[in-house]
């Protein structure tokens, strides 16, 4: 094991989140919801124990628990440079990716740049990811072919998760049945893309019914804009009013909710919980895509208003989305940078070591993973450490070191060294 990990086989006084804890009894928790712990690893790379620490004050490591990306679209990570969208817009990109798929993604083209997100992932403690794949007619190959291949061969250090995305339109006749073998056949979520147009109620409608015929969950991009005022959540809770699906539903953006009142929010919120769906926001992509029209400073920031959604009991996770591509030229698969922008844009004012379970234990419960982000006996050690004087500080850039665990191994480190 790495030697700069403090008295390994034991983790002496290291800080950990409280969400990262089953048991929490006996921890004394700070105003940050982080308490020193000592950590023992056995020879396998596994938590031995884990216990509050012997003896105060705490050391200067700080832990975050196993990371979760819940949303993120791989398929055309780092597309930035090579496919510009000189407008900054969700309709700037959306020619960007016709042009450039024009010219032909090639399996070694589309491999490359999928591997190199999963690589920057693993780097920053990603322990399990869910991408969706561009899934129109035309569109299938070659990265659904590629996205199979990676989930084999990273299989035991990230687990991989599909979800066929295409405008919800396009699921009509044979290619709708097509994509519901095919996420069977995979394992894989169905994602349409609802718009706010005159077909949106018929477009639901059959997304569900299709995810019905082939018992898939879905996760869906919804209420992506600033024109509507949750059109499609409005739909898609009336679909399920008139009929149970008997399924997992997540509702991915849900930016235009925030148009609303605050009365209207609270009470679509609760209908949302009573029907159990859950909400990934998507702070980086929202900030930079929304309220463009004008050309200005924008006035709206499109934030999905997490904060009335979880006091209605509604699972809220946060997302990195696109990455270095034609959609948001920003993002390096890192959960913890995604964290600390969500609690900035979205006003979280939870403290950091609960807010963390929503790039960790929620994000996980999200895409169906259990007991996924904790930090617990028995369980590989699987951990993010800074060295730091303070949580907050370490995700500001403040620290000395980062290091990457897998297993009880350093996997990747990062040092910062001001003379």
């Amino acid at each position: 094991m790495n030697a700069a990990l403090p008295s390994l086989p034991l983790l002496h006084a290291v800080r950990v989140p409280r969400a990262a804890l089953i048991d929490t009894s006996g921890f004394a928790f700070d105003r940050d919801g982080y308490a020193p712990a000592d950590l023992t690893l056995d020879e396998s790379g596994q938590v031995a124990a884990l216990r509050p620490a012997a003896a105060a004050p705490a050391g200067d490591w700080i832990a975050f628990p196993p990371l979760v990306e819940p949303h993120t679209h791989i398929d055309k990570a780092f597309l930035r440079a090579r496919a510009p969208n000189p407008e900054h817009d969700f309709q700037g990109a959306r020619a960007a990716i016709e042009r450039d798929r024009a010219g032909g993604w090639t399996p070694t083209d589309a491999r490359e740049r999928m591997e190199r997100a999963l690589r920057l992932a693993y780097g920053h403690g990603v322990v399990a990811l869910r991408t969706h794949i561009d899934s129109q007619p035309d569109r299938l190959q070659p990265c659904w072919e590629v996205f199979a291949q990676l989930r084999h061969d990273w299989a035991g250090r990230i687990t991989l998760q599909a979800v066929a995305s295409l405008g919800s339109s396009k699921l009509v006749g044979a290619h709708g049945d097509r994509l519901g073998e095919l996420c069977a056949r995979n394992g894989a979520l169905l994602g349409p893309v609802f718009y706010a147009d005159a077909e949106l109620t018929a477009n639901v409608e059959r997304a569900f019914d299709l995810a019905e015929r082939y018992q898939l969950d879905l996760d869906v991009h919804i209420d992506e804009d600033n024109r509507g005022r949750a059109d499609g959540l409005r739909a898609v809770l009336d679909r399920l009013d008139r009929q149970p699906f008997r399924g997992r539903v997540n509702l991915s953006h849900l930016c235009s909710l925030s148009r609303c009142e605050a009365n209207e929010i609270d009470l679509l919120a609760r209908r949302a919980a009573e029907h159990g769906l859950s909400v990934i926001g998507l702070p980086i992509a929202n900030l930079h895509l929304q309220d463009r029209d004008r050309g200005d400073t924008p006035y709206w920031r499109g934030v999905t208003p997490i904060n009335a959604l979880t006091r209605a009991d509604v699972d809220v996770a946060l997302g990195g989305d696109n990455s270095q591509d034609m959609f948001v030229p920003w993002g390096a698969l890192d959960p913890l940078a995604v964290l600390r922008d969500g609690m900035l844009a979205a006003h979280l004012d939870e403290p950091l070591g609960d807010a963390v379970a929503r790039v960790s234990t929620v994000a996980g419960s999200i895409i169906g993973l259990g007991d996924c982000g904790r930090i617990r006996a028995g369980a590989s050690a699987d951990l993010t450490l800074f060295r730091s004087h303070d949580p907050f500080a370490a995700l500001s850039g403040d620290y000395s070191e980062r290091l990457t665990v897998r297993g009880g191994l350093v996997v990747a480190r990062r040092s910062v060294d001001i003379a």
